[in-house]
C-alpha cells in the first residue's frame, strides 16, 4: 500500500496547522503545500501587525514542518490559473483548501466607493511590506475614521499613531508607514456595539493607553459597564491623562454606525448614526478604513460553496475546507490549532486506502518551475541581512525580485519593475 498524499492550498497558519495535524495523525503521509507567493506563511508574514513579532514567531515552529518533516513547498502556484483544483484532487487523496480570505468587506452606504475609502487588509498589507499591493501608498491625510472595533481595527489605529522611533523590533515597511501616517493627526474608530459587546481584545487597548504620543476622547459610552473588562479598559483610556506632547488624538465613537459618505471625487467626511436614536453626526476626515471583516476574493473560490461543509470542514468526499475558508474571519492565530486537529481527524477516518499516486508524475512534471522551500530560504536571509537599525528585516516588495531571490539568481538590491 502506498502512503497517503495530502495537499494543502495555502501556506499561512491554517494551512500550517493543518499539516502539522495531519502527520501527527498520519506520520507516513505525504504533505504538499501550495501557495500562491514564492514564499510561505501568509497571514503570518502580511497579517500580523508589524510590532506584534511574539505572534510571528509562530513561523519557527512552521519551519520545522519543511526542515524536519519533509513537508514539500510549492511556491508561486495559483489555484485556477496555474494549474486546476481538479487536476490537484487526480494527484492527492485528500486536498485541503486552507488560503483564507483576501478580500476586504466594504461598507453598503452611499459614498462607499468614493476615492479615499480603503479596506483595512490592503493597508495592513501595505505596511507588511506585501509584494502585489499597488505602490506607493498614499497619504491617509490629517484625519481618518476607521470602521469597525475588531481587533484589526485596532491594530491599525496603533501602527498609525506610532511614529518610526515607536516601531524598534519591527518589521514594518517604513516608507510606506512614512507615506501613509506623515499627516496624520487624528484618527477616529467607528463602532456600532458599547465596549461590552465589541471585538478587540482588552489587551489591544492596553498597548494603546502606553503610547505616550497620543491623547483619546471617548464618545458614547453607557453608564453601568464597569465590571467588564472591555468597559474597564475603556475607562481607563477616557481617564487617562493627556500627555502634553501628544502627536495623535483618537476619537472612540462607541454605539455609532456610518450611514453616508460625503464627498464628490474625494472622500471629505463621514455621517455616523446613533444606533438607539435618530441622532446623526458628520465628522470631517481625509480618508476611510473599513475593518468590518473579510472576504473571498474572485480568485479564492475555488469551490463553488464552502458554507457546505459545515461543521466537519468536509465539501465532498477527499475535499476540505480550513481556517477563515472554513470559518469566516474570526479566531486568533492559536484558535486556528484546535481546528486543525479536528480536520485532522476526519481525513484519517475518511482515508481508508488503497493510496493511490495516478499523475503524480505528471503534476510534479507541470510544477517543475514552482519555488521550493529553499528559495523561501534565500529571501529570508537577504531580507534580514538587509535590515536597518531597530528593524528585524528588510521585506523584498518588488514581486520580480523576489521571485528572482528564490529562483537562486543574483540581482541587484532593487531590481527595475513591480509588475508580477
Amino acid at each position: 500500500m502506498t502512503r497517503p498524499r495530502i495537499a494543502i492550498i495555502g501556506a499561512g497558519p491554517s494551512g500550517c496547522y493543518s499539516a502539522q495535524a495531519v502527520l501527527k495523525q498520519m506520520p507516513d503521509a505525504d504533505v504538499c503545500i501550495f501557495d500562491a507567493l514564492p514564499v510561505p506563511f501568509g497571514l503570518i508574514r502580511h497579517g500580523v501587525a508589524a510590532d506584534h513579532q511574539g505572534t510571528k514567531a509562530v513561523t519557527k515552529q512552521f519551519a520545522r514542518l519543511f526542515e524536519k518533516n519533509g513537508v514539500q513547498f510549492f511556491g508561486g502556484v495559483t489555484i485556477g490559473e496555474d494549474i486546476e483544483l481538479a487536476a490537484i484532487r487526480a494527484c492527492f487523496d485528500a486536498v485541503v483548501i486552507a488560503h483564507g480570505l483576501h478580500g476586504d468587506i466594504g461598507l453598503d452606504v452611499p459614498g462607499a466607493d468614493l476615492p479615499g475609502v480603503f479596506g483595512a487588509g490592503r493597508i495592513t498589507r501595505l505596511l507588511n511590506g506585501h509584494p502585489l499591493e499597488t505602490r506607493p501608498a498614499p497619504s491617509l491625510g490629517a484625519a481618518v475614521a476607521i470602521v469597525g472595533m475588531g481587533n484589526v481595527a485596532l491594530d491599525l489605529v496603533r501602527l498609525l499613531a506610532k511614529s518610526g522611533n515607536d516601531l524598534v523590533g519591527s518589521d514594518i515597511d517604513d516608507e510606506i508607514h512614512a507615506q501613509l501616517t506623515s499627516e496624520v493627526r487624528t484618527i477616529h474608530i467607528i463602532g456600532r456595539s458599547q465596549p461590552v459587546d465589541a471585538r478587540f481584545d482588552p489587551a489591544m487597548a492596553r498597548e494603546l493607553i502606553e503610547l505616550p504620543t497620543v491623547e483619546h476622547a471617548v464618545h458614547g459610552v453607557d453608564i453601568g459597564q464597569d465590571g467588564d473588562p472591555r468597559s474597564s479598559i475603556i475607562s481607563e483610556l477616557d481617564r487617562a491623562p493627556h500627555p502634553p506632547s501628544a502627536r495623535v488624538r483618537v476619537e472612540w465613537w462607541f454605539g455609532y454606525a456610518p450611514s453616508d459618505m460625503r464627498g464628490d471625487r474625494q472622500v471629505t467626511g463621514i455621517d455616523i448614526e446613533r444606533v438607539d436614536s435618530d441622532d446623526v453626526l458628520t465628522i470631517p476626515v481625509d480618508t476611510v478604513i473599513t475593518a468590518i471583516g473579510f472576504t473571498a476574493t474572485a480568485q479564492q473560490r475555488l469551490a463553488a460553496d464552502t458554507t457546505e461543509a459545515g461543521d466537519t470542514g468536509r465539501l465532498s468526499p477527499g475535499l476540505y475546507v480550513a481556517g477563515w475558508a472554513r470559518r469566516g474571519p474570526r479566531g486568533t492565530i492559536p484558535s486556528h490549532r484546535s481546528d486543525a486537529q479536528q480536520l485532522a481527524s476526519l481525513i484519517a477516518t475518511d482515508l481508508k486506502g488503497p493510496f493511490t499516486r495516478a499523475g503524480a508524475q505528471d503534476l510534479e512534471d507541470r510544477l517543475a518551475s514552482a519555488y521550493s522551500y529553499d528559495g523561501w530560504l534565500r529571501v529570508d536571509a537577504l531580507e534580514t541581512s538587509q535590515a536597518t537599525s531597530g528593524r528585524v528585516r528588510k521585506k523584498l516588495t518588488d514581486i520580480n525580485h523576489m521571485r528572482a531571490i528564490a529562483a537562486g539568481h543574483s540581482l541587484p538590491s532593487k531590481a527595475p519593475g513591480t509588475t508580477p
